[in-house]
């Protein structure tokens, strides 16, 4: 994934500052009001419950930054143009100067209604976009900035689900939904950032952004907007962990994990790296381009026989995912040993549309075939498609992912046109130059000459993107499971003579009612739990990787019971 965005309006830039807009008093012209937003948790015993209160925020980015005590901008046009942010030296009196207004949503175009959010591609203030925090009150300290954080997700050995309706997002826009280890209290420190959670101040993601107006609190003085949109080779990076669930529009998604190396070092907030070097310091040590399961790329390949675009029937308009249509997305995020504490081992994808629930799709990379993200997956992929460069690996891998989310993952729901490459990486050929038997180059029908920025904005502005109905909990919590045969009674355990039982029977049904003959156990004398793919979240049939019941002891060792 790729953002290097900032939006800027046509009379003013709303771009991150520090200060909150309670600090400027009698100019403040709107304080920060986030619609709550509900979340549901979820467990397999208890069902879905509402999981707290619950809101959602702008990011700093989209907003006004004016000078505290005056209606004067401290940015506009794509530069700084306060007096205080005049150059290097003045990045600190930059952040105590400038303070951030709070958003009136519905002229952004975003509508929050209980478990939805609606966001249109252009706002009635000419503002392109957007991109929302779930955020939470923490119930303590006496300023704003320090009363609110960011949600805090770890989904070791969980699943997150929510349903996404993309229907009028065509080529050149996306609508992800995603989470960053961005700084849980958005860096609020009580002097340069007083703003903190509540209003979308700490962004960073693995592509490490160089557009972020404040870094670690200080003003990212040297990045003014030019051609191409702004000049970042000076400017800091803000780096962290990134897992992609849906980035997508009608023609492709992508499902892609993002870790990084450097942990925390560098930087002395939680999941935040500011680094300044584009080539070296921070994209060697950040995964950005990430291992990607990217649905029109994986079946265009083919497994490299007879590549070509007739080969994609999965996810698009009409097609097995219909994209016309809202659909849900389940992503499990499963453990070595089954356990919340666990090391990241393997990340699953569900759908389900129209009251089906739709198996992910298979795909064979270097002779194996997959329907799952997994190391070896991701190693496959490297070696196909990026001539053996396994960044993935190199910046923590799966275990890497996983150790992310033990320090708590943001949830960002957005929406964004790509000004730099035209989200070719998603729904076109990238790089554009390749050819299209290049294996991995086609990632969608977008052709090189479709989705300028001009283009989506000009003729596109009433599309939009909503996610409702988002849970998280224990695997297979959060949806119905399909249903299935009943599972096989299994064998009774032989008792000594000395004092025998009779046998249980299988499942005693009247007479009149005779019970249909049972389905036989897919793996009916596995050696081991192993064999059966069995751990302690449940059995997992090897073809498939869909969730059919539980492993149980038989007289022959282990079987998998099918439901």
């Amino acid at each position: 994934m790729r953002r290097t965005v900032c939006t800027i309006l046509a009379f003013a830039a709303f771009c991150s500052a520090q200060q909150a807009c309670e600090k400027g008093g009698q100019f403040c012209k709107d304080k920060e009001v986030p619609p709550e937003f509900t979340v549901q948790k979820c467990t397999k015993a208890g069902g879905c419950v509402k999981d707290g209160d619950n809101f959602l925020t702008m990011d700093a980015n989209w907003r006004w930054t004016q000078k505290m005590g005056s209606w004067s901008n401290c940015w506009d046009q794509g530069r700084w143009v306060a007096a205080e942010c005049g150059d290097e030296s003045k990045q600190e009196q930059c952040a105590t100067s400038c303070m951030l207004e709070g958003v009136n949503y519905g002229e952004y175009g975003v509508t929050v209604q209980g478990d939805s959010v609606e966001m249109k591609f252009m706002g009635s203030t000419g503002n392109v976009g957007a991109r929302m925090y779930v955020i939470e009150k923490t119930g303590t300290g006496s300023e704003v900035g320090e009363q609110w954080r960011y949600k805090p997700f770890d989904l070791r050995n969980k699943e997150m689900t929510m349903t996404v309706e993309a229907s009028t997002l065509t080529c050149g826009i996306n609508g992800p939904s995603y989470l960053v280890e961005m700084p849980l209290d958005g860096g609020y420190d009580g002097n340069l950032n007083t703003a903190g959670a509540l209003y979308g101040t700490g962004y960073c993601d693995a592509q490490c952004p160089g557009d972020i107006k404040f870094v670690n609190g200080r003003a990212n003085i040297p990045i003014q907007e030019t051609n191409p949109p702004f000049n970042t080779e000076s400017a800091w990076k803000a780096c962290c962990a990134e897992m992609d669930l849906f980035e997508g529009n009608i023609i492709s998604n992508a499902l892609t994990p993002h870790p990084v190396a450097f942990a925390n070092n560098g930087s002395t907030i939680q999941g935040l790296y500011a680094c300044t070097d584009d080539r070296d310091e921070c994209r060697k040590n950040s995964d950005t381009a990430g291992c990607d399961w990217a649905t029109y790329r994986l079946q265009y390949y083919n497994g490299g026989n007879n590549m070509g675009h007739d080969n994609v029937n999965y996810y698009g308009d009409g097609k097995t995912i219909d994209t016309k249509k809202p659909f849900t997305i389940v992503t499990q995020f499963l453990t070595t040993d089954g356990t919340d504490t666990g090391d990241l081992s393997e990340i699953r994808r569900v759908y389900i549309q129209d009251g089906k629930t739709i198996d992910h799709m298979t795909t064979t990379i270097a002779g194996n075939t997959y329907d799952s993200l997994t190391d070896q997956f991701c190693e496959d992929s490297a070696n196909t498609f990026d001539k053996g460069d396994n960044h993935f690996a190199r910046n923590g891998g799966m275990k890497g992912m996983g150790d992310a989310f033990s320090r708590g993952m943001t949830l960002v729901l957005s929406l964004w046109d790509d000004k730099e490459v035209q989200m070719r990486w998603l729904d076109g050929k990238f790089p554009p130059e390749e050819a299209d038997s290049t294996p991995g180059a086609v990632r969608g029908s977008c052709g090189a000459k479709e989705g300028p920025p001009a283009e989506p904005e000009q003729n596109f502005a009433n599309s939009y993107v909503k996610f409702s109905a988002v849970k998280w909990g224990e695997i297979g919590s959060t949806f119905d499971m399909p249903a299935g045969p009943n599972p096989p009674t299994p064998p009774t355990n032989p008792t000594p003579p000395t004092n025998p039982t009779p046998p249980t029977p299988p499942n005693p049904t009247p007479p009149t009612n005779p019970v249909p003959p049972q389905a036989p156990c897919k793996y009916s004398a596995c050696q081991s739990q192993a064999d059966c793919g069995c751990s302690n979240h449940g059995c997992y049939e090897l073809l498939s990787g869909y969730p059919q019941g539980m492993c149980m002891p038989s007289c022959t060792g282990w079987s998998c019971a099918m439901m």
